[in-house]
C-alpha cells in the first residue's frame, strides 16, 4: 500500500508456520524470528492445539505487528478453557504474563495500575521461571518509561536483563537495550545512548539466527541521537536502513513514534515544510492504516512543531485545537492522554508556539511549570530545550540578561555533550541572543572555552547559509520537489489533481505552494510558473 507518494506500509503477507508450533512464547525471547517472517492478518484466528501453543501464538502475533490478532487469540483461549483449568495457577500466570505482552503493543500508554497489576503477577511467578520474570521486569520498566520514572524505568530494565540472561534468553535480553538507549538520551547523555546502542549491535552480530527486526529497532532509536547531534546525513542513513522492517512488522509505539518523527525533523532540516509535511502525511497514513490513533496524535504534535518553526502560527494553533491541546495550561496535568509528553515533545512544542505567538509572558508561565516536570522526570535534554525557549521569551519582553543566562543554562546542562539540534532547530530568531552570549553583553558569568566553541560553531552554521531560507539556498531534495510542483502547476493541473499525482493531500499540496509562492515573492500560479521560467528553475 503507497501512503504519502514516497514510502509503502507492508501487508504482512504470508502465515509463520511456528504460530501453530511452538508450544511456548519464551523460544521466541531467546531465538530471533527468521528474515521475512509474517503471519496472514486475513486469516480468521486459530486456537492452537494446546493452551499454551495458542499463548505462544498470541505472544508472536503481537511481536510480528499484529496485537489485534494477538488480542484475539487469548480471548478466543479464555473463552475455550473450562474454570477448572483457569485456577491451575501456573497456566493463569501464564496467561497474565502474555496478556502484559500485548497490552505494550496495543495503542495505548501503560499507567500505574498496569504496573501494580505487574508487580503482583511477580509475586506469583515460579522463582525457577526466569524468563518470565524478566518479561515482568521488561513490561514495567515499559510503564516507568511511559510515566517519566527514568530511575525506576533503568532498574527495571537491568533486573530485566539479569533475569533474561539466567533464563538463556539473550535475545530477550538486547530489547531492554532499547530502553537504556532512550533513558541516557532523555537525560541528555548523547554518547552515553550512543555506547549503549553500539553494545546492542556488537551483542547482536554475535548471536544466533537473524535479529534483523530488533537491528532494525536499534537503528530507529540510535538516528534518534544523531539528530541531535545535528549529525543528520548518519541519523537518514540509519533511518533509511531500518524503514522498511519496521514497516513491515513492528508494532512497538515508542519505535513507530520515533521513526516517523525523526523522518518528519529530518526532512524540514532538508527541505522546510514541504518536506516536513509530506512525510507527516504519510506517518497519518501508517498511523490509520494499524489503527494507532495515540501514533497519529504524536504525529500531529509534530505537525504543530514544523508549523510553528515555520511561523504558521494560525495553522498550528488550530492543530492544536483539533487534538485538544490548551496552551492555558500544562497537559502533563492529564497523565494518561500522551506518551509523547513523557520525553517533553509536547510541552516543547507548546511553549514555542506561545513565544512564536508573541506570548512571551504566557510563555514563561507555561515554561516554569513544564521545568518542574522535566527536573522531577530528570529529562535533562527536555528541560535545555524549554530553557532555550525561555531565551526567546526574554528576549521579546527586552530581558537582556535573563536571556542570555536562560541560554548559558541550557548549554551548561548538557556539559560537552555534544549538542546542537536543539539550539540550531529554533532558527534565526535565536541568533541575536546566541552572539549576545559569544560577545559576552549582559552575561552575570563568563561562558567557558568549551561551550563557546559550541556557540562559535552554531553561529557559523547559520552564517554559512546551512539553514534553508529561499528557494536558491535549498538543498537538492527541496529543489527537486518544488520543481515538480512547479511542472505540474505549469501544465495547468489543480491542486486536488497535484495531491493525486505526488501521492498527497490537499492540504499538503496548500503548504508547497505557498512555501514556493513565498520563495519566489509572487501571490498567484501564473507569477509562480512565469517566475520559474525566468530563473531558470522550470523549462518552456
Amino acid at each position: 500500500m503507497t501512503i504519502g507518494g514516497t514510502h509503502k506500509v507492508d501487508q504482512v503477507p504470508t502465515a509463520d508456520p511456528r504460530l501453530e508450533t511452538e508450544s511456548d512464547w519464551r523460544t521466541h525471547m531467546k531465538v530471533p524470528m527468521e528474515a521475512g517472517m509474517a503471519m496472514d492478518t486475513k486469516v480468521p484466528s486459530r486456537v492452537g492445539k494446546t493452551p499454551r501453543a495458542t499463548l505462544a501464538a498470541a505472544f508472536l502475533l503481537a511481536k510480528m505487528g499484529d496485537p489485534i490478532g494477538a488480542r484475539e487469540r487469548l480471548g478466543s483461549l479464555e473463552k475455550k478453557l473450562a474454570e477448572d483449568i483457569l485456577n491451575d495457577g501456573s497456566l493463569k500466570c501464564e496467561i497474565l504474563l502474555v496478556d502484559a505482552h500485548i497490552r505494550v503493543y496495543e495503542d495505548r500508554a501503560l499507567t500505574k495500575s498496569d504496573s501494580t497489576r505487574l508487580s503482583q503477577l511477580l509475586s506469583m511467578l515460579p522463582a525457577e521461571d526466569r524468563v518470565g520474570q524478566a518479561l515482568a521486569f521488561n513490561h514495567l520498566s515499559t510503564a516507568a518509561l511511559h510515566r517519566g520514572e527514568f530511575d525506576r524505568a533503568q532498574d527495571h530494565a537491568e533486573n530485566a536483563i539479569r533475569l533474561y540472561r539466567l533464563g538463556e534468553a539473550q535475545f530477550g535480553s538486547l530489547h531492554m537495550h532499547t530502553h537504556l538507549g532512550q533513558i541516557r538520551m532523555m537525560r541528555g547523555d548523547l554518547t552515553g545512548a550512543i555506547a549503549q546502542y553500539d553494545e546492542m549491535e556488537t551483542s547482536l552480530d554475535q548471536l544466533a539466527g537473524d535479529p534483523q527486526g530488533l537491528r532494525a529497532i536499534c537503528q530507529a532509536l540510535k538516528s534518534e541521537v544523531f539528530y541531535e547531534m545535528n549529525d543528520l546525513g548518519t541519523a537518514q542513513s540509519l533511518l533509511d536502513d531500518a524503514l522498511a522492517s519496521i514497516e513491515h512488522a513492528d508494532a512497538w509505539l515508542d519505535v513507530l513514534a520515533a521513526t516517523y518523527r525523526v523522518r518528519a525533523r529530518l526532512a524540514f532540516a532538508r527541505a522546510g515544510l514541504p518536506g516536513a509535511l509530506s512525510e507527516l502525511a504519510h506517518a497519518d497514513a501508517a498511523a490509520r492504516a494499524r489503527q494507532m490513533p495515540r501514533l497519529a496524535r504524536l504525529m500531529a504534535v509534530e505537525r504543530i512543531r514544523v508549523l510553528t518553526l515555520s511561523d504558521e502560527i494560525s495553522t498550528a494553533n488550530k492543530e492544536m485545537i483539533t487534538i485538544g491541546l490548551d496552551p492555558s495550561k500544562l497537559d502533563a496535568d492529564q497523565p494518561e492522554r500522551d506518551w509523547g509528553l513523557r520525553h517533553g515533545t509536547t510541552n516543547v512544542a507548546i511553549a514555542r508556539w506561545l513565544v512564536r505567538a508573541r506570548r512571551p509572558k504566557r510563555a514563561l508561565d507555561f515554561i516554569e511549570l513544564a521545568e518542574e516536570t522535566a527536573i522531577r522526570g530528570g529529562q535533562l535534554l527536555s528541560l535545555a530545550k524549554l530553557r532555550v525557549i525561555r531565551t526567546q521569551a526574554f528576549w521579546q519582553l527586552n530581558a537582556r540578561r535573563d536571556a542570555t543566562n536562560a541560554l548559558v543554562s541550557a548549554i551548561r546542562l548538557l556539559g560537552n555533550q555534544p549538542f546542537r539540534r536543539f539550539i540550531l532547530d529554533e532558527g534565526l530568531a535565536l541568533q541575536p541572543a546566541v552572539q549576545a552570549v559569544l560577545d559576552g553583553d549582559h552575561l552575570s558569568v563568563p561562558i567557558g572555552g568549551a561551550q563557546r566553541r559550541q556557540l562559535s560553531e552554531i553561529l557559523h552554521y547559520w552564517s554559512s547559509g546551512a539553514h534553508p531560507s529561499t528557494l536558491g539556498h535549498l538543498e537538492n531534495e527541496q529543489v527537486l520537489v518544488s520543481r515538480r510542483y512547479l511542472e505540474l502547476l505549469a501544465q495547468g493541473h489543480s491542486n486536488k489533481e497535484i495531491g493525486r499525482i505526488m501521492g498527497v493531500s490537499i492540504n499538503t499540496v496548500k503548504y508547497h505552494l505557498k512555501q514556493i509562492f513565498g520563495d519566489l515573492r509572487v501571490n498567484n500560479r501564473a507569477r509562480a510558473v512565469s517566475q520559474a521560467r525566468e530563473l531558470g528553475i522550470i523549462s518552456d
